[in-house]
């Protein structure tokens, strides 16, 4: 089960930017401790290696003076290696070696080469231990000489070395460590979302996702994926809400057709034959209307009249409806004022406009009282339609823009609930925006185009 997990871990996206994020700190921590090496250990290197050449060129310049003897040469190198506890001497003269250095198997590079060696010398109880020498060679006229030094760092230098390493050892270990962690945190998301899309396959659309209080990436996908289920929720109680309705809608005027053809069918002389064909039409009509409206709707949701858009003018469009809605205006006794403080030219279709626009008057009309007022007020690209009737529930503000709603429940009144609807299409079709609004008493239809 763990083998299955650590696989499952390697596979991950989090777990690949682990192991990039590890050789990244590796990379930087091996930079830092080369520059700290260079700057410490590095520079005292390169500070003996150039005492070891100083020290081998003087040996150089004393063996070529005119008045140095072979012998007083030997005598200067016996004695200095003597003295001295850090300078490694060994001139070969005669296949004879003198100097503090008694043998040295292998060859030393020439001047100004330095090259490092491990000799055995004792320490103060006497006990052979290894040291490292810095050394070079010279040819003078007495033999060939070879001059070193003690590398007192470099015990230094291999505690430097094991530090690096342990510090490179423990970063891997570090950074994987928390890679593991961060893996687990993040599957632990995922795995939440995975399980919410699961439930959501199986129809349960009432789950959420949890959002903690970090307010991170993965917190904001949790916020979307909810807003998205919310959506999704309620189209389909929008979509559930629509079927109810169309069955309500279609079963009064097929029910009426299917009780006057068999009225007609049992008893021919019943009804009046051009009669009975008029109110069959006229139910028929209905039926096709409603569809026509649905149809209509859904291709202004879904933007498939392609229609060029032009200048319009506002103004022009209202005072058209207007004019044409005077008469039914009449019939009610109803007042229509107009109030044009600002025009504006819109880019858009005019017949379009007009439909929204006729639309909202036309409601306005059936929804106020005998002797009722309507008022519209145009300023720039904004348009408010209000009446003085009952009004719309702040509640069903949202609602009345479904498609097939009505406020009327048992859906006897006329009408095909496609108005309100139909008008959010067309404005949103222009990038507009519609509003209702409360007009004590009343209602306000704000309509908001960009200019």
């Amino acid at each position: 089960m763990w083998l299955e997990r650590l696989k499952f871990f390697t596979q991950t996206s989090i777990w690949r930017f682990t192991i990039a994020f590890t050789i990244i700190v590796l990379l930087i921590c091996s930079g830092i401790l080369a520059v700290v090496y260079q700057l410490t250990l590095g520079a005292q290197k390169q500070q003996l290696e150039q005492s070891v050449r100083v020290a081998a060129m003087s040996f150089v310049d004393l063996a070529s003076a005119s008045t140095m003897s072979a012998d007083e040469f030997q005598q200067i190198v016996t004695d200095r290696g003597r003295r001295s506890n850090s300078l490694i001497l060994m001139l070969n003269a005669n296949q004879v070696s003198i100097g503090n250095l008694d043998r040295f198997s292998g060859g030393v590079s020439g001047y100004p080469q330095v090259q490092r060696f491990p000799i055995a010398v004792a320490d103060f109880q006497g006990e052979p231990t290894l040291k490292v020498v810095v050394s070079t060679r010279v040819d003078t006229r007495f033999g060939e000489l070879t001059v070193g030094l003690f590398d007192e760092n470099q015990q230094l230098e291999n505690t430097f070395a094991t530090a690096s390493l342990a510090t490179l050892i423990g970063a891997s270990i570090i950074t994987l460590l928390a890679g593991l962690l961060f893996n687990r945190r993040v599957l632990q998301r995922v795995k939440d979302i995975g399980e919410l899309t699961s439930k959501v396959k199986k129809g349960q659309l009432q789950i959420r996702l949890p959002v903690s209080r970090r307010k991170d990436e993965y917190d904001i996908i949790a916020v979307q994926i909810n807003e998205m289920l919310d959506d999704i929720d309620e189209l389909v109680h929008s979509v559930a809400s629509v079927t109810d309705n169309i069955a309500h809608d279609l079963r009064t005027p097929l029910s009426r057709i299917r009780m006057g053809i068999d009225r007609h069918r049992c008893d021919p002389t019943e009804l009046d034959g051009e009669v009975w064909r008029e109110q069959l039409l006229l139910e028929l009509d209905q039926l096709v209307d409603t569809f026509e409206a649905m149809l209509e709707l859904s291709r202004l949701e879904k933007g498939v009249q392609l229609i060029e858009k032009k200048e319009c003018n506002l103004e022009k469009i209202c005072l058209d409806v207007v004019d044409l809605v005077e008469p039914l205006a009449e019939e009610k006794n109803q007042l229509i004022s107009i109030n044009i403080i600002n025009n504006a030219k819109v880019l858009g279709d005019e017949n379009l406009l007009f439909r929204a626009i006729y639309n909202v008057f036309q409601n306005a009309i059936k929804y106020a009282p005998h002797s009722g007022q309507i008022n519209l007020r145009l300023d720039g690209c904004e348009l408010l339609i209000a009446d003085n009737g009952p009004g719309i529930p702040v509640e069903e503000f949202d609602r009345v823009f479904q498609r097939l709603y009505r406020l009327d429940k048992s859906r006897s009144s006329e009408g095909f609930g496609m108005g309100l609807a139909i008008v959010k299409a067309i404005i949103e079709w222009h990038d507009g925006s519609i509003s209702l609004g409360e007009n004590q008493p009343g209602l306000c239809v704000k309509i908001r185009l960009p200019e």
